[in-house]
């Protein structure tokens, strides 16, 4: 486990992650073998990582996710929202907190949902008197919602990097994202009521029900998309990549009826997903390598027999494990935080008989704090990069600080009722 050290220690100097595992990985490969087995070994482990069928599943969800952002379902999600829940105390929170976790699902990214709700809602939250640390503590922390709700390109990663079932993760990531959701809205309904003053008063204006339902009509289709995708993975009508496939076609038609697809659209789109599929696929590619030194120099081993004989509870265990990632989330994005850890806790968790499928929720539930949390927390800054000068950083981290005791309630309840987690994949076939 020495190779984690001078891991570490790149990363902090600044060095990109997908070349620090790189560069970290040769050298102990050439410690562990020698310099000439280890120039021939590296081409084995760099094609056996990439000759992979399931990785084709990266760039389907993140096109899927791409396509819908262009679709530009995120105006119509939160005017839907608005109108179903904004006479509630706190109502516009709570309409962006639902319409954020809504897009999650279609777009996977947490960077995306925080910037377009950052636009959309904040300034109308901030004319209408709402405290800004709960605008912006809702905004972040919503947004960070797209690491668990399906199609999480965080969840195919941790699939792919502990050869778990991809399917079974993303209907498994449905009941915690949602659960995490309605513990946000309650609270900002909560926080509403007993502090009066973040909120403005209530409106007498009434809204009938036909237009409620008036305004789901712009959110059907992204529903039925969601649906059919989860539902096709549940019932087993197609495989993961499959789904990522239809998802994406779904998309694309979702583009066209809403009058949105231009050929240039089309083409930023397919280039933007190639940029960010390459990024992924290179992080992943050369933290197999990294993950094969640490296997073969035995490091792993000497890890989990240490853990192991510590004597420790499997709660106290887990326990250590989430301080990991609190920690390591301070100062690593997501995506690197499951490759440089993956390696390392997975053999832990399955030694002491942790089902892998509930572990890699508490796992996403973490990497859900580690973009909101400072000094990393992407999310944040992603908030105030957008809202400029009417916030600032300290009110936005303010904000997410009650967000993050809601986070903490819904990860204590996880953990005591795993069912929650594992009651949908277990009704699935293998």
């Amino acid at each position: 486990m020495v190779w984690f050290l001078p891991l570490m220690f790149c990363v902090l100097l600044g060095v990109p992650v997908a070349f620090a595992l790189g560069m970290v990985g040769f050298i102990g490969l050439i410690d562990t073998l020698n310099y000439t087995a280890a120039c021939s070994q590296i081409k084995t482990i760099l094609f056996g990582a990439t000759n992979s069928y399931a990785l084709s599943c990266v760039p389907m969800f993140i096109l899927m996710g791409e396509l819908s952002f262009q679709a530009g379902i995120s105006t119509d999600l939160f005017k839907a929202a608005n109108k179903w829940v904004g006479r509630l105390p706190g109502g516009l929170a709570i309409a962006t907190n639902f319409a954020c976790a809504v897009f999650g699902a279609c777009s996977g990214s947490t960077i995306a949902s925080a910037s377009v709700f950052t636009k959309i809602a904040l300034p109308e939250m901030l004319e209408k008197g709402y405290d800004k640390r709960l605008s912006t503590g809702a905004i972040a922390s919503a947004g960070a919602l797209a690491c668990m709700i399906p199609p999480s390109i965080l969840m195919v990663i941790y699939g792919l990097i502990t050869s778990q079932p991809i399917n079974k993760l993303l209907v498994a990531g449905s009941v915690p994202g949602f659960m995490t959701a309605v513990a946000y809205g309650t609270g900002i309904y909560l926080a509403a009521k007993l502090l009066p003053h973040l909120v403005p008063p209530l409106t007498e204006e009434k809204i009938s029900w036909a237009d409620k339902f008036k305004s789901l009509t712009g959110v059907l289709p992204i529903a039925f998309l969601f649906l059919l995708v989860m539902g096709g993975l549940f019932l087993g009508w197609f495989t993961s990549t499959a789904a990522g496939a239809i998802g994406s076609a779904g998309a694309l038609l979702v583009l066209i009826l809403r009058k949105r697809f231009t050929w240039r659209v089309f083409f930023q789109t397919l280039e933007q997903t190639g940029i960010l599929s390459c990024s992924l696929l290179i992080i992943i590619t050369f933290g197999n390598l990294f993950s094969f030194v640490l296997s073969s120099s035995g490091g792993i081993d000497t890890f989990v027999s240490f853990i192991t004989g510590l004597d420790m509870s499997p709660v106290a265990v887990l326990l250590l494990i989430i301080s990991l990632y609190l920690m390591i989330g301070c100062m690593v994005d997501p995506v690197s935080m499951l490759i440089i850890t993956l390696p390392a806790v997975m053999p832990v968790a399955e030694a002491i008989g942790y089902d892998p499928i509930w572990f890699g929720i508490i796992v996403i539930t973490m990497l859900e704090v580690g973009v909101i949390t400072p000094p990393v927390g992407m999310n944040a800054y992603t908030v105030k990069a957008v809202a400029g000068d009417s916030v600032t950083t300290g009110q936005i981290f303010s904000g997410i600080s009650y967000f993050l005791f809601l986070q903490a309630i819904v990860l204590a309840i996880i953990i005591a009722f795993p069912s929650i987690v594992t009651y949908l994949p277990d009704l699935m076939m293998d």
